[in-house]
């Protein structure tokens, strides 16, 4: 009698358990959660903007005069470097989800999270556009713990979600 009651009661705990857990918002295990954006919203987010504070650097790429700084899964620095003794923050080109980046007469190639996007500049960076894209050319950036694997990312993914960035839990 005892051992079909202590099943009856597992049971009921385990239902319960995940009726509680079905309606609450996802949780996220490890260090970092991942930050998904629509993909027209990525795609159309790709633009150059004011001078930002460098910040969370990675690589840096020089062309001509200038020196390019990304900035981890936001964008592109355009540093002016023509007088070495005072280089000038001039621009930000704002490509989410990028973290690489190389340049050739004037079109800047970098990674747009999955895509890879080429961007013709002005001599001075004062504008740019895109001019081709070739979508899903990357994978999707792995979680920087090493936590995430892509099966357990996409229990969470919103529709036309992609991940373009990762967030450090607090």
């Amino acid at each position: 009698m005892k051992k079909p009651l202590n099943s009856l009661l597992f049971t009921i705990a385990c239902m319960a358990t995940g009726i509680l857990l079905s309606s609450s918002e996802p949780v996220y295990f490890g260090e970092y959660s991942p930050v998904f954006m629509d993909r027209t919203a990525m795609e159309n987010a790709v633009k150059i903007e004011a001078a930002q504070p460098l910040r969370a650097t990675g690589k840096i790429y020089i062309y001509g005069q200038y020196i390019l700084v990304n900035e981890k899964y936001k964008g592109i620095h355009v540093i002016d470097n023509s007088n070495p003794a005072s280089p000038q923050n001039i621009a930000f080109l704002h490509i989410d989800g990028c973290i690489d980046m190389a340049m050739k007469n004037n079109i800047l190639y970098a990674d747009n999270a999955i895509d890879l996007v080429a961007l013709k500049t002005t001599d001075n960076f004062a504008s740019v556009q895109v001019t081709e894209r070739i979508k899903n050319i990357f994978p999707e950036t792995g979680s920087p713990d090493g936590y995430w694997m892509p099966y357990a990312v996409g229990q969470f993914r919103p529709k036309n979600g992609i991940i373009v960035a990762w967030k450090k839990k607090s």
